[in-house]
């Protein structure tokens, strides 16, 4: 069952999730689509939540690399205004923008819901010269997590019996 497409680079994102980071520059995007008549059902922020702070992929790693090898400085992790640590920045009746940032670079997180489906993605701005040598291997396994916990987001809004997903 193909579940999610993942999208690499701005220009094969479509231009109402293109337009929803709020980086001066981006330097690297990749996206990741779930196609479900359910995603309606919930909002952009609890996609975000269910896919940052539920998912078991999550409860056991708990994005050690995003603070150790990446540095991001992440806020309380269950406080107001945050999910997962990732500040909340911007929403929309459909979509949440989450920011997270670092000596090496600045991320946008976005949820967006639309009917039938929900896709997140990850816009990043490099701040210093090494970043670009960083994220090209820490992109790899983001590339590959992504689709994987954006579907157990989806188990976790999900009432038993699962959902229809489509393929």
């Amino acid at each position: 069952m193909r579940a999610t497409a993942t999208v690499v680079r701005l220009e094969h994102l479509p231009e109402a999730m293109r337009s929803l980071h709020a980086l001066s520059r981006l330097d690297y995007v990749d996206s990741s689509t779930l196609q479900t008549s359910d995603a309606a059902s919930w909002s952009a922020e609890q996609w975000a939540r269910a896919v940052l702070e539920d998912g078991p992929l999550v409860r056991r790693y708990g994005f050690i690399p995003w603070r150790v090898v990446l540095g991001l400085r992440l806020g309380p992790s269950h406080a107001p205004g945050y999910v997962h640590g990732w500040k909340i920045v911007g929403r929309g009746e459909d979509w949440i923008r989450l920011e997270a940032a670092s000596w090496l670079m600045t991320c946008n997180a976005v949820a967006r819901v639309e009917e039938g489906r929900v896709t997140v993605a990850l816009f990043v701005r490099y701040d210093n010269r090494v970043a670009a040598t960083v994220w090209s291997l820490a992109s790899t396994f983001h590339r590959r997590a992504l689709p994987v916990i954006l579907y157990q987001g989806f188990r976790v809004l999900s009432p038993a019996p699962m959902a229809e997903v489509a393929q």
